[in-house]
């Protein structure tokens, strides 16, 4: 059995299955903690999961559940996208997120640039980020009742 990092074929369907049953319970936190309840991650489906076309990395406990996930999505050369960030909200403040953010960042070229958005009230995970060298660039209002901000992270040098 695989513990801790792995990298997750979201295509297959058990997996989809599990970054969903993932995905709402940490997403229904973050709804809760800003606010809002009608993110849209909270909308997407197994079969939504499946056609997403992003790259996922997942993070086992020692039983082999999914506690948590990270995706990205290379948008041009050496720039990526981190689409979600989940951990399950019984194993937060474990350094869940961290360690999938370091190996994230480790597997793609030093010299990428990456681009990361978050719910302006959702300190947690702006103070994740900005641990990681992303910097606030701006904000903006996909609908009324949520404001996100864009951050950053230029290219790191060897």
């Amino acid at each position: 059995m695989n513990v801790g990092i792995v990298s997750l074929d979201i295509r297959q369907r058990e997996t989809a299955e599990e970054i969903w049953a993932l995905q709402h319970p940490a997403y229904r936190l973050e709804a809760a903690l800003i606010g809002v309840s009608d993110l849209p991650p909270l909308r997407d489906t197994i079969q939504s999961l499946q056609e997403c076309g992003e790259t996922f990395l997942g993070y086992r406990d020692s039983q082999g559940d999914l506690v948590g996930a990270v995706s990205c999505e290379k948008e041009k050369l050496e720039h990526y996208t981190i689409c979600r960030l989940m951990v399950h909200p019984e194993h937060l403040r474990q350094g869940i997120g961290s360690l999938l953010m370091v190996r994230l960042l480790s597997e793609k070229p030093r010299n990428a640039t990456w681009t990361v958005t978050a719910e302006v009230r959702n300190l947690p995970a702006i103070a994740l980020y900005e641990r990681f060298d992303f910097i606030r660039q701006e904000t903006f209002k996909p609908i009324p009742s949520i404001e996100m901000l864009r951050l950053v992270r230029a290219p790191h040098s060897s």
